[in-house]
């Protein structure tokens, strides 16, 4: 599909890359490609017990005393797929396709972040008509889900105390530090009760007495525009557990509901897009269901339901008009059948998780004094799914500011535990600070300035990187992060500019001419 295409060779390797699944979790097989190119080319290699694979080229001839220079990017990739597709994310390769200027994956994410750094390093480890100083490619697992490749990774093969971090997604801009992030899951319990359907007779039941049903709606909230929680959390968009929330917070005022089902979101660090719930009619109390057969009582609840969620669909899209345009409600029947075993919550607990979901923190917390207009804290609640047991949700925390990030995280928790829940705490990294003196980041900006003819912007950035932890492991080490432009990173809308990574290469290529 892509050997049309140039820089050939980066988008050969990017094809190959695609062509293998590597999801966040699902990275053994990504992971043994790497060690199988540096077989192939005869490089030094090394695999840990995590699969992070370090690959090092040594000096070409003339710049064997040339300082050495890391490249680094992560393998694993937000795999996202459209409900309705019948792609496994997990072992099928993606479905690349060509529309103008980009190239995208068809009904899933593409995982341009970030296997175009393995498809730069690759080529730059290949290409030998490239004069290079001894390259040491550093590319780690489970970066988007809590970094933890990177904080296990041993870098003592590495000399180098440069790093090109090729993980940002948009041309043209520096990032020279990020925030830090840590990863917050929790449990509010709340049991399913299991029983039949309750049947009146009497009641006529619509006219026909054969007709047990017990009804019932899945309440679909979709069309959020989503995105990666670091770099899109400040357009301040809706987060369609959140929403959630709020619409069945506001429905319950007025309808009888009780929750069958409830579930939202697929990545911690990503912006859901979607969340639905199956909502019934009645009530279960202690170990009893008191759920509705379908009559004309329950004509009147639907009839109800459907009134009141149309209203609140139109205040919803007016909230969010400008970030979310495509945002909708869409209901369908469920149908539990007149002998199927109905599980719900009882009433309290349905109050119970109404309540935690509309009230969830989320979203920007704070912002920065400068640089001006950046996001400095702020959290996303990513998933939430409703069990036997009660309701998993999991939040992705960042902050620039270290106490900030702390005093999110005790705040968080005391929220769950308001509702009756367990926390546990994971991925927790450091911030990336900004160094205001940086050889390297002097000459990749010379270099830039002489390609593009002006500089360009250099930034923080509010979304988590590896730079920061992997300089902890080599204090002094000097980092800047870069990349072509990627665009609706982690979702299905994911699309990378042809141009910009050829122009990206280009800059690259003569970066490394010049350490």
């Amino acid at each position: 599909m892509l050997e049309n295409l140039k820089p050939k060779k980066v988008f050969q390797y990017f094809e190959e890359i695609c062509s293998i699944p590597h999801g966040s979790g699902n990275v053994d097989a990504i992971s043994d490609y790497l060690v199988d190119f540096a077989k192939k080319h005869g490089l030094w290699w090394k695999q840990d017990e995590l699969k992070n694979v370090i690959i090092i080229k040594e000096a070409s001839k003339g710049k064997e005393d040339r300082p050495a220079v890391m490249i680094q990017g992560h393998m694993d990739m937000v795999a996202v797929k459209e409900p309705y597709s019948d792609i496994d994310i997990a072992k099928d390769p993606l479905k690349l396709g060509i529309d103008g200027d980009y190239v995208y994956a068809k009904d899933t994410s593409l995982g341009g972040d970030d296997g175009i750094a393995l498809a730069y390093g690759l080529t730059l480890l290949s290409d030998e008509s490239i004069s290079h100083p001894r390259i040491e490619l550093v590319v780690t697992t489970e970066e988007e889900v809590g970094m933890e490749g990177a904080t296990a990774i041993d870098l003592s093969p590495c000399k180098g105390m440069q790093m090109l971090n090729i993980d940002s997604e948009e041309e043209g801009q520096f990032v020279a530090a990020c925030a830090g992030g840590i990863r917050i899951n929790g449990k509010i319990p709340g049991e399913k009760i299991s029983g039949e359907p309750s049947f009146d007779v009497d009641k006529g039941n619509n006219g026909n007495d054969g007709d047990k049903s017990c009804i019932g709606k899945k309440i679909m909230l979709t069309g959020f525009a989503g995105g990666h929680s670091g770099t899109e959390i400040g357009k301040s968009g809706g987060n369609a557990n959140v929403v959630l929330g709020w619409f069945l917070n506001e429905l319950s005022k007025e309808v009888d509901i009780t929750i069958s089902e409830m579930e939202g979101g697929l990545k911690d660090n990503a912006i859901p897009m979607e969340a639905y719930a199956v909502v019934l009619k009645g009530a279960a109390v202690g170990n009893k269901t008191d759920l509705k057969a379908y009559g004309k009582e329950e004509e009147l609840w639907e009839e109800k339901l459907i009134s009141c969620a149309n209203r609140l669909q139109e205040e919803m899209r007016t909230r969010f008009s400008s970030t979310d345009p495509e945002c909708r409600v869409v209901i369908t029947d469920i149908d539990m059948g007149e002998d199927s075993c109905v599980s719900c919550l009882n009433a309290e607990d349905t109050k119970k998780m109404i309540a935690f979901l509309s009230g969830a923190p989320n979203g920007v917390q704070s912002m920065c004094k400068e640089p001006e207009g950046l996001v400095q804290t702020s959290l996303n609640l990513g998933i939430m799914k409703l069990d036997g047991d009660g309701l998993q949700a999991s939040f992705s925390l960042r902050s620039s500011v270290a106490k900030e990030k702390e005093e999110l995280k005790e705040r968080v928790c005391s929220y769950i535990e308001k509702f009756g829940g367990t926390v546990t705490a994971s991925g927790d990294y450091p911030a990336w600070e900004y160094k205001r003196k940086s050889p390297l980041r002097e000459k990749m900006t010379a270099v830039y300035e002489k390609q593009y003819g002006e500089k360009p912007v250099v930034l923080s950035l509010h979304a988590g990187l590896e730079c920061g932890i992997l300089a902890a492991k080599k204090p002094g080490l000097d980092c800047v992060s870069f990349g072509p432009d990627i665009l609706d990173i982690h979702t299905t809308k994911e699309r990378m500019s042809i141009s910009s990574v050829g122009r990206v290469w280009k800059f690259l290529v003569e970066v490394i001419e010049t350490l």
